[in-house]
């Protein structure tokens, strides 16, 4: 079920982050505010839009010290630190009665390994279950975060689909996916759910100003560098977050660009051998990660070939790449390149579902569009 969510009222209050005035963001803040939150709550949207970001901030503020819940997450009382430290974003919550789960989570079985595994296996929904029918330890009601809700094997959905029928008095069920239609529909009709669309361009500047102060990292200051940032963000503050904080996302994508044109000119045995560098031999968490981020460059690159042949300069990505797209675009037929961006989104959707990584993307690279002439 889809709960409408108010377009014009404000936030209740707190810190909702980039999606507090959104209508996602003043629909959950509403439903907090008068104590209506569901056992059950799917946020949905683009990988990178803030959902994770979003379920904490709620989690903060069921159990936030300073009237969270009426008043939104303080974000800096013991509680909500607890749940995200600013000096370590990275880490995961810290508080007895809220867990996220996800790929790699502990199970009941001492004797499984689930440190590669990219799936949330019947075996850690039989956990949780256990979990969630205990008394809360410190606050007075659990809070279990499924990020993402689609690693779900088909066999976990169903035993999960048992505890939404009938959920434990207490327990928040929030679930993530930036693949809706890869959930049952009768997981999704028993949620409530709210979508997350990315931000416009301006809010999402200014969200940037905002937490590049708190969380003291650098940001781009010549205007040509900073807007290119934000077209690569396409609206996502989680993407923008994660990647500033691990770097120059500017730079690195000019290094995967670089990448891309030499890769188009190799040969099968080159191509072959890159992959094996990029995904290594057997499939992880990691190397699944380095495919995804190939995945997303080689999207907005040979995107903005097909732009630029498509007398759409003004909607490129990669401005700072204009002298070589007018070179290259032309060597290649328009609908070669259409049939290419289908192909990227075919592999990574194989990658979603579990299909090797490495084998994915070595068929990828052999679809390759052959340019008319070389470069």
């Amino acid at each position: 079920m889809t709960d409408a969510q108010p377009t014009g009222t404000p936030a209740v209050g707190g810190d909702w982050g980039a999606h507090a005035d959104t209508p996602a963001g003043r629909g959950l803040s509403a439903m907090i505010a008068s104590d209506r939150l569901p056992h059950a709550l799917l946020i949905s949207g683009p990988n990178g839009v803030g959902k994770r970001d979003l379920a904490i901030r709620a989690a903060q503020a069921l159990l936030c010290e300073s009237g969270g819940r009426e008043q939104g997450p303080c974000r800096s009382c013991r509680t909500c630190r607890r749940l995200h430290d600013p000096g370590q974003p990275a880490l995961e919550p810290q508080h007895t009665d809220v867990e996220v789960v996800g790929p790699g989570s502990l199970c009941a079985d001492a004797n499984h390994d689930h440190r590669n595994t990219r799936t949330v296996g019947i075996c850690v929904i039989r956990r949780i279950e256990h979990d969630a029918n205990l008394a809360p330890f410190e606050a007075d009601r659990r809070i279990i975060i499924i990020d993402p809700a689609d690693a779900l094997t088909a066999d976990a959905a169903d035993a999960f689909l048992k505890t939404l029928e009938e959920p434990p008095d207490g327990v928040h069920f929030i679930l993530l996916t930036s693949q809706e239609a890869g959930l049952s529909e009768t997981i999704r009709s028993r949620c409530r759910s709210i979508s997350l669309a990315p931000l416009q361009i301006d809010s999402l500047e200014t969200r940037l100003d905002e937490w590049a102060q708190t969380a003291g990292v650098d940001v781009p200051e010549q205007p040509e560098r900073r807007a290119e940032l934000l077209r690569l963000a396409r609206g996502r503050p989680g993407w923008l977050q994660a990647n500033l904080s691990a770097g120059d996302p500017v730079t690195l994508r000019a290094a995967q660009i670089d990448d891309a044109v030499r890769i188009a000119n190799a040969d099968r045995s080159e191509r072959l051998n890159w992959s094996e560098q990029l995904a290594g031999r057997s499939a992880t968490a990691q190397s699944v990660a380095n495919v995804e981020l190939i995945l997303d460059a080689w999207t907005d690159w040979w995107r903005d070939l097909w732009l630029y042949l498509g007398k759409r300069s003004e909607s490129l990505t990669h401005r700072s790449q204009m002298e070589r797209i007018e070179q290259i675009a032309p060597m290649y037929d328009q609908q070669h390149i259409t049939q290419f961006l289908e192909q990227i989104q075919r592999t990574r959707a194989l990658i979603q579902q579990g299909v090797n990584a490495r084998l994915a993307l070595d068929v990828l690279l052999l679809a390759i569009p052959v340019a008319r002439t070389s470069p």
